[in-house]
């Protein structure tokens, strides 16, 4: 493991944490740990932007700076708290059933109890007076029995069913935290994940991985021309487009306006190029209409930058190696695909 360079990246992130944090006198919290843990593996480039935007004014972080900037930038906040009340509710829930439960099995127990006792006393006694009183105790307990069983169904029931929606509502808050509202692919939060989850993977494995970087050509002109409405038509069908066209393993975001990222696990960037261009030819046969008249307003075209993980290299790296090869597809007459560069330019 220790030979493994992504895993060596890792420690020299983290070191690197702990030292930032000592030298602004911040304690380590996991909180405070996080901020600089992230902003040295470069893959949240909103945070890092928002670091350097303050140290470019003061040498240093106050907590509550490092406090604001983990709730804001690292987005786990709100997640975190929906989480936190969603646990202790569902262990509300579990002590009640437990509660219910064990309560039944004493029950049962005091029913084996009585139920012995009864067996005894028909072959140790000639009383009919005896044998009675021993009947009506059964009776009882049965009665009893039956009544706390009732109760455990319908608590077991109504607790199945609330617990099943406290599963729906923390599965849909988790979607909509990861999910792009407009296109429904993943969005930039789902995509910083992602990223750092396939390199990790590919590093571990030795396994190819490709990153296509993907911007709408002259999208700013759909807006201009025919409004938001249809922009956002654009946006939904080229998200759609690239969906069906990938592999289950493939993953798709939002990565900001008109762009898109598609990670490609277990791909060479050869490969990548071929997958990129079949993008660029289904999406050609695709054309924008305005609902209101089935007006045909244009077909649509796409700028791919291509780039293949290089192991030991930071997700900052991979991505501006990416969105290099981008700008020079859009640079040199856009619908096409450039592979990037082994190293950025700078």
């Amino acid at each position: 493991m220790e030979n493994n360079p992504e895993y060596q990246k890792s420690i020299d992130w983290g070191h690197k944490a702990l030292e930032r944090l000592k030298l602004y006198g911040l304690l380590p919290s996991p909180e405070n740990y996080s901020v600089f843990y992230h902003y040295f593996m470069g893959v949240n480039a909103e945070l890092k932007t928002a670091v350097d935007t303050i140290l470019e004014k003061k040498p240093a972080l106050s907590q509550a700076e490092c406090t604001k900037l983990y709730d804001s930038h690292l987005g786990l906040y709100a997640e975190h708290k929906f989480l936190q009340q969603t646990s202790e509710a569902v262990g509300t829930e579990l002590k009640t059933v437990l509660t219910a439960i064990q309560e039944a099995v004493q029950g049962s127990s005091r029913y084996a109890t009585t139920l012995d006792t009864f067996s005894g006393k028909l072959t140790s006694t000639d009383s009919l007076e005896q044998i009675r009183d021993a009947v009506l105790r059964v009776l009882d307990e049965t009665k009893t029995m039956s009544s706390q069983n009732q109760q455990l169904q319908a608590q077991l029931s109504e607790t199945t069913e609330q617990l099943l929606e406290m599963r729906q509502n923390l599965d849909r808050a988790h979607r909509e935290l990861q999910i792009d509202g407009l296109t429904q692919v993943g969005n930039r939060k789902f995509f910083d994940r992602e990223i750092v989850r396939t390199m990790i993977e590919a590093a571990n494995a030795a396994h190819p991985l490709s990153l296509l970087m993907i911007d709408i050509d002259f999208f700013k002109k759909f807006n201009d021309n025919y409004g938001h409405i249809v922009g956002d038509q654009v946006l939904r069908l080229v998200a759609k487009t690239l969906v069906e066209n990938l592999k289950g393993r493939d993953v798709i975001a939002r990565y900001g306006g008109e762009e898109f990222v598609i990670l490609l696990p277990q791909t060479t960037v050869q490969d990548s190029e071929k997958v990129a261009n079949q993008l660029r030819a289904h999406l050609a046969t695709k054309k924008i209409r305005k609902r209101s008249t089935n007006e045909t307003l244009g077909i649509i075209t796409i700028s791919i930058g291509a780039a293949q993980y290089l192991f030991g290299e930071d997700a900052e790296t991979f991505l501006a190696r990416a969105d290099a090869a981008l700008y020079k597809a859009k640079q040199t007459g856009r619908n096409k695909v450039i592979i990037a560069d082994i190293h950025v330019n700078n």
